[in-house]
């Protein structure tokens, strides 16, 4: 495991568990995406064409936030997150859910591809991911080998514009556009502690991309690219946040 990896994982085992334990306690997750599973996924529902028996790897998957609505509609849900914190909150959802998933605690860049690859009909990831991976292409590769021919990748994430302007209150660095520099900041739910265990706490280590960087990485390695939707930041619509790109493997 990288050196940088080994760091973003002690910052998302540090109270990780206990922070999703007060955002929401597991049954009570588990009661919503029983109850509205569609719901739960938010936009990206429009995104998947089907769930039934549809097999996805969900790549940085956290909690299980999206992971268990998937399998509540019927997929067939793999998570890979480098967190035990993280799968020890989405196993308690997931029995109160009294539904199943695979949970892979793992660097995604050593996933095991004896067993994994050209298994996937989708991955799917969202909400901040591909800051974590210094090298985009390798990433991408990765994605590429987990999918089935035919197979089509989701994915969604915070948009290049927050590099420049903070417009999804993260309160994390802001930089040139093209800066392709490497940097330590806050996970993003630090800001929600108080500040003494605020200053406790690991930081993670960044790179973030350009869209141009995103979207070259998908084509060089192998992706068809369908679709590229942008979206507007949570608090100020006029200005993007997050966008979602599909792609499907040759």
């Amino acid at each position: 495991m990288e050196e940088y990896s080994k760091q973003n994982k002690r910052a998302w085992e540090y109270n990780a568990y206990d922070f999703w334990c007060r955002n929401c306690s597991p049954q009570e997750r588990a009661k919503s995406d029983v109850q509205n599973p569609i719901g739960q996924l938010r936009k990206y529902a429009k995104y998947f064409e089907k769930y039934e028996n549809v097999k996805i790897a969900n790549i940085c998957g956290s909690c299980g936030k999206k992971a268990v609505p998937l399998a509540v509609l019927g997929a067939d849900v793999t998570v890979f997150d480098i967190s035990e914190d993280n799968k020890r909150y989405a196993e308690e959802v997931v029995k109160a859910a009294n539904v199943k998933i695979d949970y892979q605690v793992c660097d995604v860049l050593e996933i095991n591809r004896n067993i994994y690859a050209d298994s996937f009909d989708i991955v799917f990831m969202e909400g901040g991911v591909l800051h974590y991976f210094h090298d985009i292409n390798e990433f991408m590769r990765m994605m590429y080998s987990l999918l089935k021919k035919g197979g089509k990748m989701i994915c969604s994430d915070f948009h290049p514009f927050t590099k420049i302007i903070d417009t999804l209150g993260l309160q994390q660095k802001t930089m040139s556009y093209f800066s392709t520099e490497v940097f330590e900041g806050e996970m993003a739910h630090a800001r929600f502690f108080d500040e003494e265990i605020r200053k406790k706490m690991p930081l993670c280590s960044y790179r973030k991309y350009t869209v141009s960087e995103i979207i070259n990485s998908v084509i060089r390695n192998g992706f068809t690219l369908k679709q590229f939707d942008e979206h507007p930041a949570w608090e100020n619509e006029r200005v993007p946040g997050e966008f979602t790109l599909v792609a499907v493997k040759a």
